[in-house]
């Protein structure tokens, strides 16, 4: 039986890949006018770092930390940015809804798709408010699985995030819709000011929907993932592989299109 941790680890190494793809010139382009040389900045669930360096490379010679539950992460971060000669960046294992850090000790606090896995992502921006400087910016970016656009749209492929949605809720977990209440929770954590963004991601080559669609079909009907859906009543072996083969065919068709919202907001202390 695939228990919960291991379930996490398996989600974790399944997404790595795609994280590490990951740039701040991209992913945190919405931030990136605001920063400058000398800040402390802190990632929080900065996963390989792959956005973390870029940042720390914005905010040189100023120190930027990167933070993450995962020791592996956490290690793979570190290499990261040895291999760049990164030598502003620190990782470190720490919780985001207990940062390590004393009140006021950030002039940034950045968060990338890390919100929509906490029970509880108040108390995460709670947190991110806590370690900011008077003045301080937090720049959070989460998905909201509301925002898709797919064609052929096969109720199958939709599906697929139906799945995901309540194997988070029955484990305890978060909100993969979490995106469109990110101003909200800015708010909720006492920051006054805010301003929201939205970008869209569009896997539309054939290239990319190979890629795309054959990826998703072997993410769901992998053994962790049919093991932890039929244990928790989310969806079955039978149904998980007639989604994974609906991603095959999704891909093999010539005109296949994805696009998702990736939800974006800044808060000022």
């Amino acid at each position: 039986m695939t228990t919960q941790p291991d379930f996490d680890r398996w989600l974790r190494g399944a997404h790595t890949p795609a994280h590490a793809r990951r740039t701040a010139q991209v992913n945190a382009a919405f931030l990136l006018p605001h920063l400058k040389p000398g800040m402390r900045l802190l990632d929080c669930g900065c996963g390989p770092g792959s956005i973390t360096v870029g940042l720390a490379q914005a905010v040189s010679p100023g120190e930027t930390v990167g933070v993450d539950a995962s020791p592996d992460a956490i290690e793979a971060a570190r290499a990261h940015a040895a291999s760049l000669s990164c030598s502003n960046a620190r990782f470190d294992v720490a919780d985001v809804c207990a940062l390590p850090f004393p009140d006021a000790s950030f002039d940034v606090v950045f968060s990338h798709a890390v919100l929509q896995h906490l029970p509880d992502p108040l108390a995460a921006v709670r947190e991110m408010r806590r370690v900011l400087k008077p003045g301080g910016i937090t720049a959070l970016a989460d998905a909201d699985h509301d925002g898709c656009v797919i064609f052929p749209d096969d109720p199958l492929l939709l599906r697929t995030f139906e799945i995901l949605r309540e194997l988070r809720i029955r484990s305890g977990g978060g909100d993969p819709r979490v995106g469109k209440r990110l101003r909200a929770l800015l708010y909720e954590a006492g920051f006054t000011r805010t301003q929201g963004f939205a970008v869209a991601n569009c896997e539309a080559t054939s290239e990319a929907t190979a890629r795309t669609g054959a990826w998703w079909a072997a993410y769901v009907e992998s053994p962790p993932m049919v093991d932890r859906a039929t244990l928790l009543a989310v969806s079955d072996a039978r149904e998980l592989s007639a989604i994974a083969a609906a991603w095959r065919a999704w891909a093999a068709h010539p005109g296949a299109y994805w696009a998702t919202f990736w939800c974006q907001a800044l808060g000022w202390v």
